[in-house]
């Protein structure tokens, strides 16, 4: 689910597509530009980090199998780590709970949107105002699954009883690199998601008026009902 929440259900659009650019920050013309980019860098990262706990688990539990002695000697290397220590733990659960929360969520906005959902700020030809489904609650339910999301892969990744954590990796320099890496683009996408909620206000309430108005009225939270 992670995966295909952090990829987009449709192309980049084109130039023609991209209107209102005056309009736009610089910040988040720069956001724009490397949205889809540094949403694979945490897509590929998750995918990593889950590929090595499966495999671990799996040499754990067939301990006499070919590949079972190398896996353990590579990725759960004597004295950094132990393999006992991989279990699930309340940290995991809720880690797993917040990305399946916000996973969901965004696919449910995938959906709705459907061939105007688009990684970029966009006003595509023939665009409608979005107000059911999910956005009959906020009005960026979107940017509410990935900060959700972003929130329940570190725990899930770097939370006792996980690989990274229980195996040493985040004792290693290398470990320190790729988690602060991680960390860093999560950390840049959510604050760009939250800045370009007044993007798309902005641009949606000059190119629908007043039945935006209408909308933000009903509607006045863009991420979090009752406080933001």
């Amino acid at each position: 689910m992670t995966h295909r929440s952090s990829t987009s259900p449709t192309p980049p659009p084109s130039e023609k597509e991209i209107q209102a650019r005056g309009n736009i920050s610089r910040r988040e013309r720069i956001f724009t530009r490397i949205a889809r980019l540094t949403a694979n860098i945490i897509k590929y990262t998750a995918w990593a980090s889950a590929g090595c706990t499966v495999v671990v688990v799996a040499a754990r539990h067939h301990p006499n199998a070919t590949f079972s002695k190398a896996v353990l000697r590579t990725l759960m290397p004597l004295g950094m780590g132990s393999v006992d220590r991989l279990k699930i733990t309340p940290v995991i659960l809720t880690g797993w709970a917040a990305t399946m929360l916000g996973t969901s969520l965004r696919l449910w906005c995938f959906r709705t949107l459907d061939r105007f959902f688009t990684f970029e700020v966009t006003l595509k030809e023939g665009h409608q105002l979005c107000i059911g489904g999910p956005y009959s609650y906020v009005r960026h339910p979107a940017y509410t699954g990935w900060i959700l999301q972003c929130i329940g892969l570190a725990l899930w990744n770097g939370g006792a009883g996980s690989w990274a954590r229980e195996s040493g990796f985040l004792s290693t320099v290398a470990g320190r690199v790729v988690a602060s890496a991680f960390l860093t683009v999560e950390a840049y996408m959510c604050l760009s998601m939250v800045h370009r909620c007044s993007q798309e206000d902005m641009l949606m309430r000059d190119r629908f008026g007043a039945e935006w108005l209408a909308w933000a009225s009903r509607v006045p939270y863009r991420l979090v009902p009752y406080l933001f």
